[in-house]
């Protein structure tokens, strides 16, 4: 069943990072596949993370960490992180915490895209002195 996917502030600016090294097309093919199938496109997590999913990017380097509601017609991205030392799963606890009853704004994954074109452009810009 196909989801809208959502960015946190947070997991947007993971995913900002992730596009620095050139690895952005392996985790944009992973959340389209979200997006496509919804929860079918992860893993259920345990321990803390009780209901929350996980999608293996790469060669089992990094995961995005994401929670559907209720309906299953929205995935919300809470973390794009490393998986070395289970980093991102403790980063997820954390930002979960952290917002506690508050749900944080979410941006779409279209305006993700948009943005990240910007964010882009923008560097491009600056190299080349302008």
């Amino acid at each position: 069943m196909p989801v809208r996917v959502e960015f946190t502030g947070q997991a947007f600016d993971d995913l900002v990072e992730y596009a620095k090294t050139g690895n952005l097309p392996l985790f944009i093919k992973k959340l389209l596949r979200l997006e496509d199938v919804g929860n079918a496109a992860g893993l259920p997590l345990g321990r803390g993370l009780t209901g929350w999913r996980k999608i293996v990017v790469g060669d089992r380097d990094w995961r995005i960490v994401f929670k559907t509601d209720p309906a299953a017609t929205v995935a919300a991205i809470w973390v794009i992180g490393d998986r070395d030392d289970n980093a991102c799963y403790e980063e997820a606890l954390h930002r979960v915490q952290a917002a506690g009853e508050n749900q944080p704004e979410a941006i779409s994954l279209a305006a993700t895209m948009f943005q990240l074109s910007q964010t882009r452009a923008e560097s491009k810009r600056r190299r080349k002195g302008r």
